[in-house]
């Protein structure tokens, strides 16, 4: 996907999710990074684990470069996912939570609800999972492989 068609993309998820949680398109877009699966691994993991995508508030979106966002809503939603994260960022929405691993669950709860919102919208509902299912670990713990970041 070239530059402009990314830009368009991640402009019109902003004004999804802007529709889905009232979070304002913010001005200057996040860089996205569509990434070799084997460099995300590296950088959030130390090693293989089950990861599509994960956003760092100083570098933006990254992304696993065989995720087809273009043409496949499932995979989109796994952008939008990200990009949530990137207005909780920008607005410090769960700052005031009194430790990281419960601004971490926090952030996590809320994207996965508007990810869900935008696929229920676009009637995808075949990939759901239940939210109070979904095995939240915050970081640095030293649970087993946790659900996969956007999904």
């Amino acid at each position: 996907m070239d530059a402009a068609a990314a830009e368009k993309m991640v402009r019109e998820l902003f004004l999804t999710i802007k529709l889905l949680s009232g979070y304002p398109v913010p001005e200057e877009l996040p860089p996205v990074n569509f990434v070799p699966l084997e460099t995300m691994q590296k950088m959030v993991c130390k090693g293989a684990c089950r990861i599509r995508a994960f956003y760092l508030a100083d570098k933006g979106v990254y992304i696993d470069e065989t995720i087809d966002v273009k043409d496949d809503t499932y995979s989109r939603s796994i952008l939008l996912h990200e990009l949530v994260h990137h207005l909780q960022h920008v607005h410090g929405k769960f700052e005031s939570m009194p430790t990281t691993c419960e601004r971490w669950q926090a952030r996590e709860i809320e994207a996965y609800e508007i990810q869900h919102k935008y696929l229920k919208r676009l009637h995808v509902t075949s990939r759901f999972i239940a939210l109070d299912t979904v095995p939240i670990t915050c970081p640095g713990t030293t649970k087993p492989d946790p659900a996969p970041a956007g999904q």
